[in-house]
């Protein structure tokens, strides 16, 4: 019985058998980590690389999340990332990243989470981001992105978080916001967007915070918004807005007179 029990804990000890994922982390590791800061390495098994999380369950190696925030990682985001296909997360965040998101990130069909803020990206947003029907946070905030915002955004149903601050965006919020029931956080402070508030916004009936400091809108706020029964953040300062502020919008905790004109 315990030679029984032995042979099966060594087949639990068995790792997964190396597959493409493998030789797809070896090549970003190569164009990103030039400074050799992360420990990927031939030598060092992959549950011990830094950042990278693999499928317990699976006998072969598949890679389901990237944690690569804070790494000094420098040059263009490969694009050869939409490879892992089982790929659930992928963060970024604060690296030296530059030149454009490539529009093949908008290809793995299980991310959950992607996570680019706070580098020195470029160009303009990938429509092809609102492919991933599984998203639920899309953070690419405090980066150089320009251009309008892509209304395929808009059919991201299960997103939560849609962070795009300290960009330079320009051109209107797309009124396909107003379809993302489930967004809990919008910032696209400090930008250049401008024209009105779509009134679609007042159908977000999941929002806690709406972050719009700092851009060029103009007209009214929609009364609509002060109903919205979650939404306890709203920050309009720093606009072209005018009218009166709604009533509704009393018990929020940033509207102020100073918002408008």
């Amino acid at each position: 019985m315990s030679e029984q029990k032995s042979r099966h804990e060594q087949r639990e000890r068995t790792p997964p058998r190396p597959s493409e994922d493998f030789e797809i982390l070896l090549k970003v590791r190569d164009t990103l980590d030039r400074d050799g800061e992360l420990n990927w390495d031939r030598r060092v098994p992959v549950s011990e690389w830094e950042g990278v999380v693999t499928d317990p369950e699976a006998e072969v190696l598949r890679v389901i999340g990237l944690s690569l925030a804070w790494q000094r990682l420098s040059g263009r985001i490969p694009a050869e990332l939409a490879r892992l296909s089982k790929l659930h997360w992928l963060d970024l965040t604060a690296n030296d990243l530059t030149g454009i998101i490539p529009p093949a990130l908008g290809r793995p069909r299980n991310l959950e989470s992607l996570r680019l803020s706070a580098n020195h990206l470029t160009g303009v947003i990938p429509p092809s981001l609102g492919r991933l029907s599984k998203l639920c946070e899309l953070d690419l905030g405090a980066n150089g992105l320009t251009g309008a915002i892509p209304p395929d955004l808009g059919r991201l149903s299960n997103l939560y978080l849609l962070s795009l601050f300290s960009n330079e965006l320009s051109g209107s919020i797309p009124p396909e916001f107003g379809k993302l029931t489930e967004l809990e956080f919008l910032d696209l402070s400090d930008n250049r967007l401008d024209g009105e508030l779509p009134s679609e916004l007042c159908n977000l009936t999941s929002l806690e915070s709406l972050l719009l400091s700092d851009n060029r809108l103009t007209g009214e706020i929609p009364a609509g918004l002060g109903k919205l029964p979650d939404l306890t953040m709203f920050d309009l300062t720093g606009n072209q807005l005018t009218g009166e502020i709604p009533p509704e919008m009393g018990r929020l905790l940033r509207a102020s007179p100073e918002d408008t004109d």
